[in-house]
């Protein structure tokens, strides 16, 4: 967890420049929209109706993740920081001590006139070792029910 006066930095950071590598190149990819027919976007597209009833089905989703009642019968997955305050707080802190080590290991460099991406690849790995390692539990906790569910079936 990163201490409070950390955080606050984040903030003078959002302020200043965020700098890119000029080696990369750009490539324009004509918009799905532009190039497909209303017929074919109806198709492929949610529609206004559509989500709003995907939304209500989050919705629902988090009041019940919130009261700790049964979810087996629902997907969480992508909702585990809506669980309390707490959870959101957390990812929050994680994603900034992420940006932070980033944007002061650019400052770092740009100060000393260098442009080391592996180093700044390395601090953005270390600082999500969290998320990484909550995903590989996750990931072999799904693997272990469709296991499960499979062997049922």
């Amino acid at each position: 967890m990163m201490p409070s006066s950390k955080i606050a930095n984040l903030k003078e950071y959002k302020k200043g420049n965020i700098r890119f590598s000029s080696k990369d190149d750009v490539f324009v990819i004509e918009r799905y929209e532009d190039i497909m027919s209303d017929d074919e976007k109806a198709t492929l597209w949610f529609t206004n109706q559509d989500k709003r009833r995907i939304q209500r089905s989050i919705k629902k989703t988090i009041k019940i993740m919130q009261k700790n009642t049964n979810t087996f019968d629902r997907c969480i997955r992508g909702l585990e920081h809506m669980r309390s305050p707490e959870h959101l707080e957390q990812k929050k802190i994680n994603l900034d001590c992420v940006r932070l080590g980033v944007l002061k290991e650019q400052q770092r460099q740009q100060m000393f006139g260098i442009f080391d991406p592996n180093e700044l690849r390395n601090i953005s790995s270390k600082a999500s070792e969290w998320a990484k390692n909550n995903a590989l539990q996750q990931g072999t906790i799904d693997a272990m029910y469709r296991y499960e569910k499979g062997k049922e079936e």
